[in-house]
């Protein structure tokens, strides 16, 4: 399947969502699927499947085809999460109180105030104690899973080196590279401003570092490159020194996946982070194995934890009332 089936962030949407108060009128309010005594309406399953179609594809128009395969997977979600909530009940499953608070206090700090939260709650017809049982739940549904169906561990380097000896002999070496670029312009700008815009782009620099932001974000919001907007900063294959000198030089002294410090030059100042270099050397391609080796490990624990809710199925009784909400090898169905 081409979207995850149940993880921490789909979870987070299907959590978030139960806040969209969307009015379910006429047969939208039916149950189209049935998990044990738990009933799942089209209105429920729609409202979920808009909201995640607007977050992946950032508001284009979606055709009735992409459309039907997000909401096939918005019910694998909705299905398999409440025949994991059937199993954590059978099996005793417990979490810590902190645990639940630190994601409640998590959860609440997407609000500008408790008011606002206070007020979404009553908005969507959920209370606190729901609200709290949402969330000890999710955490229940995280524990029987990492043990049934684990995260997998970081690519090794053994790992990284073995898919290197296996595929170096595809890659076409030039002087190209790529990545992405936070520009700012100094044009019209005095030196003080200058140095503040210089300031300003180490301190991004240094949330990428500590994960507190990704590079592509702080571009869309910060480079004056109008394009970054749209892309993120990101600048296809091209030869550095098309870029001028103090680029090139800036670029030479790092590895893919490293960021430069800021490069100066007459047009304005940047930082640039390296993510392909087409030298023919292991290094350089490391950064692209180690995305690789993760992904390829993902999809094969979404296969497992297809299997998994699949065997929960067996289980415990699902039903598909409606063919418009059945999905191809839909979990549970017999």
């Amino acid at each position: 399947m081409s979207i995850k089936l149940i993880s921490r962030g789909i979870i987070a949407v299907a959590l978030a969502a139960s806040f969209a108060s969307a009015q379910l009128l006429n047969s939208k309010s039916l149950d189209v699927i049935r998990v044990e005594k738990t009933g799942i309406s089209a209105g429920k399953i729609d409202s979920l499947a808009q909201m995640l179609a607007l977050q992946q594809f950032k508001g284009k128009k979606v055709n009735d085809e992409t459309m039907a395969q997000v909401r096939y997977a918005v019910i694998d979600n909705l299905v398999g999460q409440e025949l994991v909530k059937l199993e954590c009940k059978k099996l005793g499953i417990k979490v810590a109180k902190t645990k639940v608070d630190s994601l409640a206090a998590l959860f609440k700090k997407q609000f500008p105030s408790e008011d606002a939260f206070q007020k979404e709650l009553k908005k969507s017809n959920t209370t606190l104690a729901q609200f709290n049982t949402k969330i000890e739940d999710q955490l229940k549904s995280e524990a029987l899973l990492e043990k049934k169906v684990p995260y997998p561990k970081d690519p090794t380097q053994k790992q990284l080196e073995a898919y290197w000896e296996l595929n170096k002999s595809k890659v076409q070496i030039n002087d190209t590279i790529s990545g992405a670029r936070i520009f700012i312009s100094t044009k019209g700008k005095n030196a003080q401003e200058i140095n503040d815009a210089k300031d300003m782009l180490k301190g991004l620099a240094a949330q990428v570092r500590a994960k507190k932001a990704t590079f592509a974000q702080l571009a869309a919001v910060y480079s004056d490159d109008a394009e970054a907007k749209k892309t993120g900063g990101v600048m296809n294959k091209f030869l550095a020194k098309s870029k001028g000198d103090a680029f090139a030089k800036a670029v030479a002294k790092i590895k893919v996946g490293e960021m430069t410090d800021v490069i100066v030059d007459k047009d304005g100042l940047s930082i640039f982070m390296l993510t392909e270099k087409n030298d023919g050397k292991f290094d350089s391609y490391k950064h692209q194995i180690d995305y690789i080796l993760r992904v390829q490990a993902e999809q094969d624990r979404q296969m497992q934890l297809k299997n998994y809710l699949d065997e929960l199925g067996k289980v415990y009784k699902v039903q598909y009332l409606d063919k418009k909400y059945t999905p191809p090898e839909a979990i549970g169905a017999k």
